[in-house]
């Protein structure tokens, strides 16, 4: 329990973990991390750079995506054991779907200025334009 929910050690400043040193075993589950630490670590040293002041930081919450869950338990809970990320751990797994999942974070990672492909964008924005003439 000694990380941020942006993965920055709380010792250390500017020091930005992912994968097992976090305590967590899995491709998947350290791949999720290093977007989240990676975003976070580039963003910040991005304006220091600049000498400008911290940036928001880029925290995925428990009903925004597993990552967000596996996170979370790690900051708040810690681990004793290698940590693997189960669907069943997610409080909001109805919504945390594969087919949603652009819809849920594509806009977020806009707002943190790590999506900016045109076409990316795009599709989003004609599938929720599509999902509310539906509704």
């Amino acid at each position: 329990q000694t990380l941020t929910h942006t993965l920055e050690t709380k010792q250390i400043g500017g020091l930005y973990l992912a994968g097992q040193i976090c305590g967590t075993t899995g491709y998947e589950e350290a791949a999720a991390q290093g977007i989240v630490a990676g975003a976070n670590a580039g963003r910040a040293a991005a304006a220091a750079s600049c000498g400008l002041a911290m940036p928001k930081p880029f925290v995925v919450g428990r009903d925004e995506g597993y990552i967000g869950v596996l996170i979370d338990d790690l900051v708040t809970r810690g681990t004793s054991e290698p940590y693997r990320m189960f669907t069943s751990r997610a409080e909001y797994r109805i919504t945390l779907r594969a087919d949603n999942a652009d819809l849920r974070l594509t806009r977020k990672g806009m707002e943190f200025g790590l999506v900016q492909d045109d076409e990316r964008i795009a599709a989003v924005e004609t599938r929720e334009y599509i999902i509310d003439e539906r509704i």
